[in-house]
């Protein structure tokens, strides 16, 4: 079996649920603009994921002393040796007694998990999957990973990356703690008075690992490679904690201020104030306020009586841009319904008779499987395959479908 072409007409949740499903064994290559990444898959699972100019072997070494698991002067001695003896990594640092192996295996767990998760961040590019008779990796220290496990974690990233990203917005950005007072892990330190420790915030072991990497001084980059968490997991809790105000983001200094206007010339005009012109100025503030309040007053209630909210945006922002937004969500919500059905296939081995099965199965939230008017998206199940659409119900909109099945 080949596969061949781009991520916009094949996702990577087909790619993976296909190979999964047929338990092929082979070497999927992946090309983006930035960045080539090969996932190397032993019947249907995952064994090893590797970046083109930062190798698993490379990569794994440099964490280890990140975190503080070895020392810079033994990774440097594994190095020596690996030159001499073109042993793995891993193997030598175990067999130097480094790390044990239960360190190292969750170690190239997070590595590995934390690139093939990466690539469902991929909005574009290329694939290529060859199918191979076997494939070398290291059996001792590597658990395989499932295809079902990986489009379950995938689809959660899916559904909770965008949000992260807007509260985060740059791995280079760097956090401190804010004056908040952070209760001691149980079990450990006293508490003088009762009441201060009611006042403490409470931190799970997880939030705990995140918040204690946390200097004022590493970026979010740094951050994650410290921690023993994957890159999701560790970027979500830094999330959660800037919301709840335990984290505050460092603030590089500002542009310099602009000097001051130089002095008029002499015999020049000096402006005057003029506080009738402020005054008027407020007062045209206050009426647009006014009407915009009572525009929002109109489209609650309208919404509020199972409207729709394109009748009110409409004169604001353009008929076509509400219908281009409108469907915008909807192909998003389509493609994640389209992520979870595929989950759902791998779970039972069939499709579901509704899409309601994706929110019993916990796979989807209730809202998920509404288009942008409120109402249920159209499913119906098709030999080998299924369709999910959309329709505005006008005149001039196009009904959307995502049809998952054979040709013809």
């Amino acid at each position: 079996m080949a596969l061949k072409g781009t991520l916009k007409d094949f996702s990577l949740a087909d790619i993976f649920q296909l190979i999964g499903i047929q338990k092929k064994t082979g070497v999927l290559t992946l090309k983006s603009d930035k960045e080539v990444v090969t996932v190397s898959f032993v019947e249907g699972n995952v064994v090893s994921a590797d970046a083109l100019h930062r190798r698993l072997e490379d990569r794994i070494g440099t964490v280890l002393v990140k975190s503080g698991r070895i020392s810079e002067g033994q990774l440097q001695e594994a190095l020596r040796i690996q030159k001499n003896t073109l042993k793995r990594m891993g193997n030598i640092l175990v067999e130097n007694k480094f790390i044990d192996p239960n360190t190292l295996r969750e170690a190239l767990q997070i590595q590995i998990s934390q690139m093939v998760y990466r690539l469902f961040r991929w909005r574009d590019g290329e694939y290529d999957f060859t199918q191979e008779e076997r494939v070398d990796y290291d059996k001792e220290h590597v658990v395989p990973m499932s295809a079902e496990s990986i489009l379950m974690e995938g689809a959660r990233i899916l559904d909770e990356w965008p949000m992260i990203e807007k509260g985060i917005k740059s791995f280079l950005a760097v956090f401190r703690h804010a004056n908040v007072e952070i209760a001691p892990p149980p079990g450990r330190g006293t508490w003088p008075m009762a009441d201060e420790a009611a006042r403490a915030v409470t931190l799970s072991d997880e939030d705990r690992k995140v918040y204690q990497l946390v200097d004022g001084k590493r970026t979010v980059q740094e951050i994650v490679e410290r921690c023993s968490l994957s890159e999701f997991d560790t970027c979500r809790i830094l999330y959660e904690l800037i919301g709840r105000q335990l984290l505050e983001e460092v603030r590089t200094a500002g542009p310099k201020t602009a000097p001051a206007a130089p002095a008029p010339a002499a015999g020049a005009r000096r402006a005057t104030p003029r506080p009738l012109l402020a005054v008027g100025y407020l007062i045209l503030v206050a009426a647009a306020g006014g009407l915009v309040m009572r525009r929002g007053e109109t489209i609650v209630r309208g919404l509020g009586q199972g409207g729709s909210a394109t009748p009110y945006l409409t004169p604001l922002i353009g008929r076509d841009d509400v219908r281009s937004i409108r469907d915008s969500i909807a192909r998003s919500r389509m493609q994640r319904i389209d992520f979870a059905i595929q989950v759902y296939f791998l779970r039972n081995r069939g499709y579901p008779e509704n899409l309601a099965r994706l929110v019993t199965d916990h796979l989807l939230k209730p809202s998920a499987i509404l288009d942008p008017l409120g109402r249920s998206f159209e499913y119906e199940v098709l030999p080998g395959g299924y369709r999910i659409s959309f329709s505005a119900g006008g005149g001039n909109d196009r009904p959307i479908d995502l049809v998952n099945a054979p040709a013809g």
